[in-house]
């Protein structure tokens, strides 16, 4: 009988310790929501808007071996920006395929110079501005459909199209 009323009274203090221990912590805010998070009022980001067109494309696919393929041109069109957040379209001829427009969502870095691109079956380009109306982009597939099972590498320069947003 002892011993139950021990492992009770033991049993009672552990269940009410981690009860007080639940009490004592402090709610986790959730992280701060897209609409929330404003760029810093210091930041000028580069106005990027507009329809930029492709030259000097190269591309290699990687499986078993690296494979040189032939890039045609591509035009990017970044239809709207609000600070560092750039959104928009872009449009290619597939080496072995139709035409493709895929959406983009970029983000500029603080510096003004470079971005980070994500496009919708899940590539991941970055931008580097040489000049207002000049950007070196270097794309990366780890795989998929749109490059056939392969890992993908991209480099190519964009040209803004003048008047064009």
């Amino acid at each position: 009988m002892r011993k139950t009323i021990l492992s009770f009274a033991i049993a009672s203090l552990l269940i009410t310790f981690l009860f007080c221990a639940g009490c004592t912590t402090t709610p986790v805010s959730p992280p701060n929501s897209p609409a929330e998070i404003t760029p810093s009022p210091d930041v000028k980001y580069p106005d990027i808007t507009g329809t930029w067109k492709s030259e000097n494309e190269a591309g290699w696919n990687l499986n078993t071996t690296i494979q040189d393929v032939a890039v045609g041109e591509n035009t990017w069109v970044f239809a709207s920006q609000e600070g560092p957040v750039v959104k928009g379209f872009k449009l290619f001829r597939q080496p072995y395929g139709p035409d493709v427009n895929q959406t983009v969502l970029g983000i500029v870095d603080p510096d003004g110079k470079s971005l980070t691109i994500i496009d919708q079956p899940g590539g991941w380009a970055k931008g580097t501005l040489i000049d207002p109306d000049t950007m070196s982009i270097v794309l990366t597939y780890s795989s998929g459909k749109d490059t056939g099972g392969n890992s993908f590498a991209l480099i190519m320069m964009l040209h803004r199209v003048k008047g064009t947003v």
